[in-house]
C-alpha cells in the first residue's frame, strides 16, 4: 500500500518492564529510554530547516514509541489538516488516494473531537470502513496527537500507527514529545509563521476586488518630483569688459551695493602705458600737422603733406582714445542697487579673465524664482501655470506654493551629467524664508489620470523601452 512501511521487519518495542522482569531489568530498560529520548531531541535540534525537521518527527518519533508508520499534518487556513510527511518516504504525492484518505480521517477527528485533543483509537473510527484504504491498512491501532504553540494554538498535528495497542506510557511519551517539537519548531520558524493563514469567504474576496478595481480608477493629478534652487528672477550679470587680470575686488560676496559704485579692478599697468603711448603718439601726429600747417603758406608740396598729417593725427586719435576707454573699463561699476553675488574673492583675485567672462551677479533678493531641473525619465506633460509645491531642505515641514512659467524644450546636461528639463517657477506668496541659493525638492502636478497608470506609469515605461510592448 502506498505511505505504508514494510511490516516483514523488526519494530522498535515498548521500553516498559514486563511482568517477570527482574528490578535490575527494569532500571535497565527505563535507562535504554531516557537514552533513547535524549538522542531524539539531540537530532531534532541539529536539523537545519523546516523540511529536515519533518522527516525527523516522523522516523525518529516512529521509532522511539515503537510505531509502525507516522504521518505529519500542517494546519492550512481554515483549520484544515494537510499531510507534509510521511515516515519512510522522502516525497509524498499529495495526489494519492491514501493521503486523502488521511486528511479526510483527520478532518473527520476534527470535526467531532476538536483540534487540541489527545486522541487513541481504532479503525474503522473517523473513516469510512468501507473504503478501499481502510480495508486495505494493516495498522489499525491510531494516536492522534496535536503540536501546539507556546500561546496555544495548534498548528501541526502527528498520526502515528502500528498493529498492536497503545499503552498509557506510550501515550505519555507522544504526549511530552510533541510538546518538545511543537517547542523546538515555534523556537526555529517564529510563532508569525507558523500560524495559519487566515481564508476569508469568497465575497469578502470578490467585494475586496472590487474595491480594488474602483480604486484604481479614481482620478488623481499625475505628479513628479524633481531638485529645485532658489535663484533671482532677474539678475544683473557682471561680466568681464576687457581681457585683463583681475587685481583686487572691492566688495565682499553677498553684501549690498548701490547704482555707480565700483565693484572690482583690474590690473591697469598695461592699460596705463598703452594709453600713455597712444597719448603721445597723439600729440606727435598734431605737431606733424601744426608743421604741415605752416609750411604749406609757402609750399605747394606742403599742402599735400598736410592731408596725410592729418589723416594720421586722426588714426592715432582714434588709438587714444581706445586706450583711454579700456583703462576706463579696468575698473566695474554698479550699474543698479542690489546684492552682490559671486562664489569667493580669493578664487578671482589675480585670475586671468577673457572678455565676455562671468565674474558675479547683482540681484534684487525680493525677485526671486524656484529653477527646478526634471530628469528625463520623470518627465510629465505640463501646462503654463501648473501647480507647483516646493519643500526646501532648511524647512522641509512648510509647503511653498507656485507656478510654473516657462519650461525648456530640449533635454540638456546638469552638473551632474543627467539629461534634464529647465523649468523656472514663481512664487504664489512672499516667503521670508526664502533665500537665493535655497536647495530642495519641488513637485509638479500635470494633468488628472486614474491611479493605476500613476501607479504602473513607470513600469510601463520600462517594458516600453525595453521589451517594446
Amino acid at each position: 500500500m502506498a505511505g505504508a512501511e514494510d511490516i516483514s521487519g523488526a519494530s522498535a518495542r515498548p521500553r516498559t518492564p514486563v511482568a517477570g522482569m527482574g528490578e535490575g531489568a527494569g532500571e535497565q530498560a527505563a535507562q535504554i529510554g531516557a537514552a533513547a529520548l535524549l538522542a531524539m531531541e539531540s537530532k531534532v535540534r541539529a536539523a537545519r530547516n523546516e523540511t529536515e525537521l519533518a522527516h525527523l518527527i516522523v522516523n525518529e518519533l516512529r521509532k522511539l514509541v515503537g510505531g509502525r508508520q507516522a504521518i505529519l499534518f500542517r494546519q492550512r487556513a481554515g483549520g484544515v489538516f494537510k499531510v507534509v510527511c510521511v515516515s519512510s518516504l522522502v516525497l509524498a504525492d499529495k495526489d494519492t488516494p491514501f493521503l486523502r484518505w488521511l486528511e479526510g480521517m483527520a478532518a473527520e477527528i476534527v470535526r467531532e473531537r476538536g483540534n487540541r485533543e489527545s486522541i487513541a483509537f481504532e479503525l474503522p473510527a473517523f473513516v469510512d470502513k468501507d473504503a478501499a484504504e481502510t480495508r486495505g491498512y494493516p495498522f489499525t491501532h491510531v494516536i492522534w496527537q496535536p503540536l501546539e504553540l507556546v500561546s496555544g494554538g495548534t498548528f501541526a498535528a502527528l498520526l502515528i500507527a502500528r498493529e498492536r495497542p497503545w499503552t498509557e506510557q506510550d501515550r505519555r511519551v507522544i504526549i511530552r514529545e510533541a510538546g518538545v517539537l511543537g517547542s523546538f519548531w515555534q523556537a526555529m520558524s517564529g510563532q508569525a509563521a507558523l500560524l495559519p493563514k487566515r481564508r476569508f469567504p469568497p465575497w469578502v474576496r470578490l467585494a475586496a476586488g472590487a474595491t480594488l478595481i474602483a480604486l484604481s480608477l479614481v482620478p488623481v493629478p499625475m505628479t513628479t518630483l524633481a531638485p529645485v534652487e532658489i535663484v533671482a528672477r532677474s539678475p544683473q550679470r557682471v561680466t568681464a569688459p576687457i581681457d585683463g587680470i583681475i587685481e583686487d575686488i572691492l566688495v565682499d560676496p553677498n553684501r549690498p551695493v548701490v547704482a555707480g559704485q565700483p565693484l572690482l579692478r583690474f590690473d591697469q599697468t598695461s592699460l596705463r602705458n598703452k594709453a600713455k603711448i597712444a597719448e603721445q603718439e597723439r600729440l606727435l601726429a598734431q605737431a606733424r600737422v601744426d608743421r604741415a600747417s605752416h609750411a604749406a603758406f609757402v609750399d605747394e608740396t606742403a599742402r599735400h603733406d598736410m592731408a596725410l598729417a592729418q589723416a594720421e593725427l586722426d588714426l592715432r586719435q582714434a588709438e587714444s582714445d581706445y586706450a583711454a576707454d579700456l583703462l576706463a573699463r579696468s575698473v566695474i561699476v554698479a550699474d543698479r542697487d542690489g546684492v552682490l553675488i559671486y562664489a569667493d574673492k580669493d578664487r578671482w583675485i589675480g585670475r586671468p579673465v577673457r572678455t565676455g567672462e562671468r565674474i558675479m551677479e547683482i540681484v534684487d533678493p525680493t525677485e526671486i524664482a524656484a529653477k527646478i531641473e526634471v530628469p528625463v525619465a520623470d518627465a510629465i506633460v505640463l501646462a503654463k501655470g501648473a501647480h507647483v509645491r516646493l519643500f526646501l531642505d532648511a524647512n522641509p515641514l512648510t509647503v511653498i506654493p507656485a507656478h510654473l512659467v516657462s519650461e525648456g524644450y530640449h533635454a540638456e546636461p546638469s552638473s551632474t551629467q543627467q539629461l534634464v528639463y529647465r523649468l523656472l517657477a514663481l512664487v504664489d506668496a512672499e516667503s521670508a524664508e526664502l533665500r537665493i541659493g535655497a536647495r530642495g525638492t519641488a513637485q509638479l502636478q500635470g494633468d488628472t489620470v486614474p491611479l493605476i497608470f500613476y501607479l504602473l506609469r513607470r513600469p510601463i515605461s520600462w517594458l516600453r523601452q525595453r521589451v517594446g510592448l
